[in-house]
């Protein structure tokens, strides 16, 4: 479900990899098209910021990464048709992720970006919604829910834009995401279905766990769409605020 939330921050470190003078030691100023110096960037930025953020290029903390509002719509031709929300919640884990391939960088930013990580656990935390149906039978609840995504790769096509400013000023503008979440589990784990009825509660447990694949699956469209929302906000926050000449070799 909203496990795919781990995802906007990838895409937030994914940006930071470029350096300028003022920026924090160690994070290398790289060639635009050198992909593994990108890599390493991006890497160097989890293990060390995720945590904390880096004022100087916007990068707000990734972990937890807190997000105010989420929400999935019904869908009347899928099993899983539910509205789903959640506010206040908390993303936690993505400092352990590992890119594994940052490429399509060019000077022209003609082609899509690809961002490809591997998180080992992602925990999404916080009060959640729910009202519909999940595979014929009913669901309502409301209370704090506890997610986990074990062992998930995180794959995000960015296309960008240049938007020249000044003199020797150039800075992308996102113009479309699309970001994909692939778990090997997923574990679900919502207090307060159906107003605590115990019998109810660990009946639908039982259910949404056993097909946590084929509920995850049918959700990803939804969840795709409202990460891609999410990074555009981060993305644009940091290539909004330095020129690509500052952040890269260009």
């Amino acid at each position: 479900m909203e496990l795919t939330l781990a995802l906007v921050l990838l895409l937030g470190c994914a940006s930071t990899y470029g350096h300028a003078s003022d920026l924090p030691s160690g994070i290398e100023r790289c060639a635009i098209m050198d992909e593994q110096c990108l890599e390493n960037g991006v890497n160097f930025v989890l293990r060390n910021f995720a945590k904390s953020g880096i004022k100087e290029l916007g990068l707000i903390p990734l972990d937890p990464l807190h997000v105010k509002k989420f929400k999935i719509g019904r869908n009347p031709h899928s099993p899983v048709n539910i509205d789903l929300s959640f506010h206040e919640m908390d993303i936690l884990g993505l400092h352990q992720g590992v890119a594994k391939r940052v490429s399509g960088f060019t000077n022209d930013l003609s082609r899509s970006i690809e961002l490809v990580m591997d998180v080992p656990e992602i925990g999404v935390r916080g009060p959640y919604s729910v009202d519909g149906r999940i595979l014929i039978l009913p669901i309502t609840g409301k209370g704090n829910a506890d997610i986990r995504l074990t062992r998930t790769k995180v794959r995000a096509l960015i296309k960008f834009k240049r938007v020249s400013k000044g003199d020797h000023q150039t800075y992308a503008e996102v113009v479309d995401i699309k970001v994909e979440l692939d778990p090997s589990h997923v574990t679900y784990h919502l207090e307060n279905l159906f107003n605590g009825q115990k019998d109810l509660s660990e009946n639908m447990h039982a259910l949404i766990n056993e097909n946590w694949k084929d509920i995850f699956n049918e959700l990803k469209p939804g969840i795709g769409e409202a990460f891609g929302l999410i990074a555009k906000s981060v993305l644009d926050r940091i290539f909004g605020k330095l020129p690509l000449e500052q952040l890269f070799v260009v």
